[in-house]
């Protein structure tokens, strides 16, 4: 063996995520080193996977994620047949006692019909007995039976996919430790040193699992590339068959949802657990120079709640003679979405890690997924990663602090689908705005972005409340939940008075250098180009023409921009303009300027007479009007920049204050609205009032997959310049939209008794599937359940597609019919002034 190596692609970690990728690269023809410090499969006996058991599709709400567990299970059936390792479709019964569990079982329904899976849900106690007389129904209220999961041979298939990997080209080296990886110029990987030796390559790929933090790279901060996960260990009962004639190869697997426990039994053993959060722990960090985890021994004591449930749900487990108690381990991310893609520390470093104990039902569509974007780029993919991809974290998020506190409580939701108000309970209070405890004493309830604290409502709006509390959990799924009369005084006042909403959990910049101009007329679809004071509604195009962000450009000086972005942007708009002033070789530098502003939003009709009040200055619309940037005092306060937008569509400013005065110029906010009767407002209410003003966000409704031209933004757009994106969104001009964003207002829905929707369900049109919704909220104006949504159809949607037909919206199994707007409505409004431009969506006209 050469101690010098060529391969296209060095692959660390012989599980299923690191032979799935190894698999998919090999495929797409690149020469893949693939190194395991063991055997390949090892981990796997320490690991819930080695249960076997691959989770159904339409299990989760996402889009992407039901697309990877589909893909995997296509390649796991193909590797079956020729390698003949056991895969059989045990499916997967999920059981409810609750209403919450009933409506979260009921949208996993609604998401199978649309894939054509055929599953069965059952209503009747006595009838799910008789289905499966192992289990106790007394208590249930409804079943799902899931037929698509499926039962392997964990081991098999991971010698089946790794044989497959060396056919088509991988060299495998097992018992073989990845030592260090090596960075050179322009903070590139060019090599990795092994125990075999020096590997020449641009790209390395993280599968290591939870050795994936020990891998020690050159030339960064901390000697290593920190992925955002952490290991954590559980509990399971692995016992003898359970003495039952009932017992076979394809009974299906029980989770209960409201106890977060499962079984599944078949012929040859019971294998039992549960997710709950007091039993789970992430592991300690290994001590000095040791560079291997240590498990905990399982403790039959505090898996005592635990099996009492598995009991009381399945009484013939008591009668097993014999079970061991096992620790498995598994690496969960800090949101319980997987973490893949290149790391913004170093060129060519790829990471796939935090698979949240679903390795199996991710890892074969994941590994197509990054093969893809190593061999083809970013822009390649045509599939929306924005939840997966690991720039969604900051380093904070990869502090083993945080993560030793955040992982347990991810690891207790395993069987809890969580939707877009979930918010963890671990972890909290890492990052707040000056402002933070003037805002608990007004009664806010935060929930957090990016590890920011941010109120999502107030209690009572008082000076001095007595509710200072963090939000955890997630909205109750039938009717109004609690926060519903604050935030409705919250939105009112935003509309008929004045608000003030704290936002400064925003991702902010400063961009500058002489060829910053030059830059940011490639990188943006907006003309960017304009007199200083000036601010640019634009997107930022991948060269297919989807949104890498969307953002506010402020010209704050001749070279120099003030650039405002979604919370999640952090580190990911940075890194998409830093790739483009390395490519384009210009002159200019992007700071990030996030914490040192507080950002508050001052909204309502009454907006502008407060501003005057503040600051003395003419806020007139003539001049001050709409999408200008202007520095200004308040009180003894200087250098705040005042933007006349509100992501929401009513009149206001966002203030961006330097840390240093941000109190000052909060009292003197409160102090001089208690005129014009102000109320805090927090997020749910800017929520609100955007959905119903038809504003699509990034990563809630727009992302990488969608265009300008489909969300009703191509009017942004200048094509009078060179920009990325371009060429494909002229094509496009030319060709009927077959996809396009509408707002959905839902019709014969109660309020207080129905499920409400939350995002992620599908749309029908003549009982055909037509689309889906991606965001949702109580429209008080209009008077209905709000959604944004898309529409999809081959020759196009155009105002006679949707006058024609009905439209249906699937929530929780319940349809609703639907109007549909192709455009911003027009709401009474106690302040009208806004112009035309300022309206979100509008037609596009290229005369």
């Amino acid at each position: 063996m050469p101690n010098k190596l060529n391969a296209r692609a060095v692959v660390a970690g012989g599980g299923i995520m690191g032979l799935s990728v190894a698999y998919h690269l090999v495929r797409r023809g690149a020469a893949v080193m693939l190194f395991e410090k063991d055997c390949i499969g090892a981990h796997s006996e320490t690991h819930p996977t080695n249960v076997g058991l691959v989770t159904a599709p339409y299990f989760w709400p996402d889009a992407m994620a039901q697309r990877m567990a589909r893909k995997s299970l296509q390649l796991y059936s193909q590797l079956a047949k020729v390698a003949g390792f056991r895969y059989a479709r045990c499916g997967r019964v999920y059981l409810a006692g609750s209403d919450e569990a009933e409506v979260h079982i009921r949208r996993i329904h609604s998401r199978s019909l649309v894939h054509g899976d055929t599953n069965e849900i059952i209503d009747c106690p006595s009838e799910m007995l008789a289905k499966w007389p192992l289990i106790n129904t007394e208590d249930l209220r409804l079943a799902l039976h899931s037929v698509e999961d499926v039962s392997l041979d964990n081991m098999g298939l991971c010698s089946a996919l790794a044989d497959a990997a060396r056919e088509h080209g991988a060299q495998i080296y097992e018992n073989c430790d990845v030592k260090k990886v090596m960075v050179g110029d322009g903070q590139k990987v060019y090599a990795v040193d092994t125990d075999e030796g020096l590997v020449e390559t641009g790209v390395f790929v993280n599968c290591a699992g939870i050795h994936s933090n020990m891998i020690s790279v050159t030339s960064v901060p901390e000697r290593c590339v920190r992925v955002p996960a952490w290991p954590c260990t559980y509990t399971m009962l692995t016992a003898e068959k359970l003495p039952s004639s009932n017992v076979k190869e394809t009974t299906p697997a029980f989770v209960d949802m409201d106890h977060s426990t499962f079984i599944y039994a078949n012929e040859n053993r019971t294998i039992c657990g549960g997710f709950v959060e007091s039993e789970i722990h992430a592991l300690k960090v290994p001590h000095g120079m040791q560079r291997e985890w240590s498990l905990p021994n399982p403790d039959w004591d505090k898996f005592h709640p635990i099996l009492k449930s598995l009991l009381e749900r399945c009484p013939t487990l008591a009668n097993v003679t014999s079970g061991d108690l096992t620790a498995g381990c598994e690496m969960y991310s800090p949101d319980m979405y997987p973490v893949i893609g290149e790391s913004e520390q170093v060129k060519g470093y790829f990471v796939a890690n935090g698979l949240n104990g679903q390795g199996l039902a991710m890892a074969g569509g994941l590994g197509e997924i990054l093969a893809q974007w190593i061999m083809d780029g970013f822009s390649s993919l045509t599939r929306d990663v924005s939840k997966f991809d690991v720039t969604r974290f900051s380093r904070q998020h990869t502090n083993p602090q945080y993560l030793y506190e955040r992982v347990p409580e991810i690891a207790s939701n395993t069987f809890k689908p969580c939707h877009y108000s979930h918010q963890c309970h671990t972890a909290r209070n890492l990052r707040m705005s000056p402002i933070y405890h003037h805002l608990r004493g007004r009664g806010a309830v935060f929930g957090e972005i990016m590890g920011y604290e941010r109120p999502l409502w107030f209690e009572d709006n008082q000076e001095e409340s007595v509710t200072n509390q963090v939000y955890c959990g997630q909205d109750n799924n039938l009717g109004q939940p609690i926060w519903f009369p604050h935030v409705r005084r919250e939105y009112e006042a935003c509309r008929e008075r004045v608000g003030l909403i704290d936002m400064t959990s925003f991702s902010k910049f400063d961009i500058q250098g002489p060829d910053v101009v030059p830059l940011l007329q490639k990188v943006c679809s907006a003309n960017i180009d304009k007199p200083i004071g000036t601010t640019i509604y634009t997107g930022m195009q991948t060269e297919n023409g989807g949104y890498v962000t969307d953002c506010t450009l402020s010209r704050v000086d001749e070279n120099k921009f003030f650039l405002v972005a979604p919370s999640v942007q952090q580190v990911r708009c940075p890194a998409w303009i830093n790739k483009w002033i390395k490519e384009m070789k210009v002159n200019a530098h992007i700071q990030d300027v996030t914490g040192l502003y507080t950002a508050l939003d001052v909204v309502g009709p009454a907006s502008r007479q407060l501003m005057y009040d503040l600051t003395g200055k003419d806020m007139s619309t003539s001049n001050f009007p709409s999408f200008t940037c202007k520095e200004m005092n308040i009180g003894m306060a200087a250098g705040i920049r005042a933007i006349s937008v509100t992501h929401c569509g009513e009149l206001g400013w966002m203030l961006y204050i330097p840390n240093e005065v941000a109190q000052n110029v909060y009292e003197k906010i409160v102090e001089a609205g208690a005129e014009y009767s102000m109320l805090h407002a927090g997020y749910y209410a800017l929520r609100h009032l955007r959905i119903e003003k038809f504003y699509v966000y990034w990563g809630q409704d727009i992302n990488a997959t969608v265009t300008p031209g489909e969300c009703g933004r191509m009017f942004r757009v200048d094509f009078g310049k060179d920009f990325v994106g371009r060429e494909a969104l002229l094509k496009q001009n030319d060709e009927p939209v077959n996809k396009r964003f509408v707002q959905l207002l839902v019709d014969r829905h109660d309020s207080e008794t129905d499920p409400w929707p939350q995002g992620d369900e599908p749309i029908y049109k003549d009982g055909r599937l037509c689309g889906w919704t991606t965001s949702a909220a109580y429209g008080f104006t209009l008077g209905s359940q709000v959604c944004i949504g898309y529409l999809k159809h081959r020759d196009g949607i155009t105002q006679d597609f949707v006058n024609s037909g009905v439209f249906e919206i699937d929530i929780a199994t319940k349809r609703f019919p639907i109007r549909i707007n192709l455009h911003s409505p027009s709401l009474p409004m106690v302040s009208s002034e806004h112009p035309v431009h300022y309206r979100p969506t509008q037609e596009y006209n290229p005369q």
